[in-house]
C-alpha cells in the first residue's frame, strides 16, 4: 500500500469555493471594479456607450493577478474566470462578451490563450455572439518556446497580458476592432516566452502536481502547474537566465542592434530579491549580445499558484511597429496587476557612486593620547588577541545565536575579526583615537548588519572620547568606554538588564571602575572575571532588546550570543596587557 502525498498548506475556506472567494476580494480591495457572481466575470462599473472596443481576457484561475486584478481602464474591460488551471464554460465567456459589447459600441475583442479548452470554450461562445449580431472578434495568444512545435503552436504564457496592455492602450487612442486584432496579430509573431521552475505548484486541497529533486529545475514548465520538457540541474541566476535567453534569441532570430521589450514572470513562489537578480542578469546578457533593452518589466503577472520559477518573454520592437508597440505598453492604466509605468522608461545608464561624498575619513586631525613604542606593541598585540580569539569561537558563537537569531554571530564577528588582523599588519597604533574609529569604519563595512552597526557606533564614540583626553590613562579608557556604552544604548535601545552584549560590558566596566586605585595588573584581571560574571548572567534573563527578544523564551536557554562575544574580546585585550606589564 503507498502512502499518499501529504497535501499542501493553504489559507483557503475550501477547495470548491477558492474561485468565487477570490473573486469577491479583487473587488473588495478594488470596489471601481463590478463582479458578476454567477458567471465569475470581473468588469469595468460601466453606465453608458464608451464608442470605443471593449477588451476581454481571462481563462482558468490559479494564474493571479491574470486576469481579473488586470482588469482596468488602459486594459482589460472585463474578465472571465474559470475553475483552477480550467477554462471558464462556453456561457461565463458569453456572458462577459454581452456585458461589454452592450456599453462599447465599437465592439469587443476576446483574447484567449492557445490551450485546447480556451479554444473550443472562446471560440464557441465568439461564434455564438456573431451570430446574436454582436461585433466581436477572437485572438488567440501562444508564444511559448519550450512548445512551438506543436501543430497549433506554442501554449500561451506571460505574452498574454502583453496583448491585454497593447489592446487596452490601442483601444483607448480610439483604434477600430479590425486595426487591434491585426497590429497584435504582428506582434505575435515577434513574441517568445521560455522559463524554468524550482519547484511544483499544489491544487487547492492536493499534493504537489510532481517532484523536482534538490538540484534540479524543470525548463518549459507552463502555466498550469504541468512539469516542463526536460530537467536540469540547477544553476545559478546567470547560469539559468543565459540559458533561457540564448533559446528565446534563437527562436525570434534576434541580432545585434535590435530593440527588446523584456518580461519576466514569476510564477509564484520567487522571491522579489531573486526576481531582482533575474532582471538584472537578463539585461547584462542581451546587451553584452547588443541588443538594446527598451524596458523591463517583472513581477506577477501570470502566475502558477506557488510555483517557485520565472519565465522570460521577449517582445522584438520591429522597424516597422516597434515605436508604436513601446508607446502602447507605456500608456497609463489603471490595472492593480500591471507592473509598468513612468519609472519603467529607459534612461542611459549612469549608475556609480560619488566617492567623493564620503571621502571625510571621519576624524580629520590626528588628536588624543600618542603611544610610544612599547605601548604601540602591546595595543597591536591586544587587539590581535582579540581578534585572534573571535576565529577560533566562530562555531560557538553561531551556535548560542542560532535558537534565537539566525545563527551567524560567529561569521559576522568572524569577519570583523579577520579585517582586523589584516589592517593591524600595516596600520600605525600611534595615536589610539585613530585607530578607533578606523575600527568602527570596519566594522560598518566589514561585519554589516545590526551588529556591525552596534559595534560600529561603540567604537565610534570611545574614538571621539579617547581623541579628548589628555593622557593615556586607565581613565582616560574607561570613559572611552563607558561613552561606547552610551552611544550603543542611544542608537539601539538597549540596556543593561536586557540580555546583550551590553551585559559583559557593563559588569565589566563597573569592575574596572572599582579598581582604578588598584594596580594594573589587578584592575585588568578583575575587569576580565567581572566580564565572565555580566556573560553567564545573561542565561537567567529574558531577552527584552535585540533578536531574542523576538522569539518565544523557549528558544533562549543559553547565555546570549554577543555577550559571550564581548567576553571573549575584551578578555583577550585585558589579559594580553596584564601578561605584557
Amino acid at each position: 500500500m503507498t502512502s499518499r502525498k501529504p497535501v499542501t498548506k493553504k489559507l483557503i475556506n475550501s477547495p470548491e469555493s477558492c474561485v468565487d472567494d477570490n473573486l469577491r476580494g479583487v473587488v473588495a480591495i478594488y470596489p471601481n471594479l463590478r463582479l458578476h457572481p454567477k458567471h465569475r466575470v470581473i468588469t469595468l462599473r460601466t453606465k453608458s456607450d464608451s464608442g470605443r472596443v471593449a477588451i476581454l481576457g481571462g481563462g482558468g484561475s490559479g494564474h493571479e493577478p491574470f486576469a481579473a486584478g488586470l482588469v482596468g481602464s488602459g486594459m482589460l474591460d472585463g474578465a472571465v474566470a474559470g475553475g483552477v488551471f480550467a477554462s471558464p464554460p462556453t456561457g461565463h465567456v458569453l456572458y462577459g462578451i454581452a456585458h461589454l459589447h452592450k456599453y462599447n459600441s465599437g465592439g469587443v475583442i476576446v483574447i484567449l490563450g492557445n490551450y485546447t479548452g480556451d479554444r473550443l470554450n472562446f471560440g464557441k461562445a465568439i461564434e455564438k455572439a456573431k451570430i446574436a449580431g454582436m461585433k466581436v472578434e477572437g485572438l488567440i495568444v501562444g508564444e511559448d518556446v519550450a512548445s512551438s512545435h506543436n501543430k497549433t503552436g506554442g501554449r500561451s504564457m506571460v505574452g498574454e497580458v502583453i496583448f491585454y496592455k497593447l489592446c487596452g492602450a490601442m483601444s483607448q487612442r480610439g483604434y477600430d476592432l479590425l486595426s487591434i486584432r491585426d497590429m497584435v496579430l504582428e506582434a505575435n509573431k515577434r513574441m517568445a516566452t521560455l522559463g524554468v521552475c524550482l519547484t511544483a505548484c499544489s491544487l487547492p486541497g492536493q499534493p504537489p502536481l510532481f517532484e523536482i529533486s534538490d538540484n534540479e529545475m524543470e525548463l518549459g514548465a507552463g502555466v498550469h502547474g504541468e512539469a516542463g520538457i526536460k530537467k536540469m540541474k540547477l544553476g545559478t541566476a546567470k547560469e539559468v537566465v543565459k540559458m533561457i535567453l540564448d533559446q528565446v534569441i534563437d527562436n525570434l532570430k534576434l541580432n545585434a542592434g535590435d530593440r527588446v521589450v523584456v518580461t519576466i514572470n514569476n510564477l509564484g513562489g520567487t522571491s522579489v530579491l531573486e526576481m531582482n537578480i533575474i532582471s538584472a542578469e537578463a539585461k547584462d546578457y542581451l546587451e553584452s549580445k547588443k541588443i538594446r533593452v527598451e524596458r523591463i518589466f517583472a513581477g506577477h503577472l501570470k502566475t502558477s499558484l506557488e510555483m517557485h520559477g520565472f519565465q522570460i518573454c521577449l517582445l522584438h520592437l520591429t522597424k516597422e511597429h516597434g515605436d508604436l508597440w513601446l508607446e502602447l505598453l507605456d500608456s497609463p492604466t489603471e490595472a492593480l496587476g500591471w507592473t509598468g509605468g513612468l519609472a519603467s522608461k529607459r534612461e542611459e545608464d549612469d549608475h556609480g557612486d560619488d566617492d567623493s561624498l564620503l571621502q571625510t575619513d571621519g576624524i580629520k586631525t590626528l588628536s588624543g593620547p600618542i603611544l610610544g613604542f612599547k605601548e604601540q606593541e602591546i595595543l597591536r598585540g591586544s587587539l590581535s588577541a582579540a581578534a585572534q580569539r573571535l576565529v577560533e569561537n566562530e562555531q560557538l558563537l553561531n551556535r548560542l545565536d542560532s535558537g534565537c537569531g539566525d545563527g551567524d554571530c560567529g561569521i559576522t564577528l568572524k569577519k570583523f575579526a579577520l579585517a582586523t588582523l589584516s589592517y593591524l599588519k600595516t596600520a600605525s597604533v600611534e595615536y589610539p583615537s585613530n585607530l578607533l574609529w578606523q575600527l568602527a569604519e570596519m566594522a560598518e563595512t566589514d561585519m554589516g548588519g545590526t551588529s556591525g552597526g552596534i559595534y560600529s557606533l561603540g567604537l565610534a564614540a570611545a574614538s571621539l572620547s579617547i581623541g579628548s583626553a589628555t593622557s593615556n590613562t586607565p581613565a582616560s579608557w574607561l570613559s572611552a568606554w563607558e561613552n561606547g556604552m552610551a552611544a550603543i544604548t542611544k542608537y539601539g535601545g538597549a540596556e543593561p538588564g536586557d540580555r546583550t552584549m551590553l551585559d559583559t560590558l557593563h559588569t565589566a566596566a563597573a569592575a574596572f571602575r572599582d579598581n582604578l586605585e588598584q594596580d594594573l595588573k589587578t584592575l585588568l584581571l578583575r575587569t576580565a572575571d567581572a566580564a565572565e560574571t555580566g556573560c553567564r548572567s545573561t542565561a537567567d534573563m529574558t531577552a527584552r532588546a535585540g533578536r531574542a527578544s523576538y522569539v518565544s523564551s523557549e528558544y533562549v536557554q543559553d547565555e546570549d550570543a554577543g555577550a559571550r562575544a564581548a567576553a571573549i574580546w575584551l578578555q583577550a585585550i585585558l589579559n594580553f596587557i596584564a601578561d605584557a606589564y
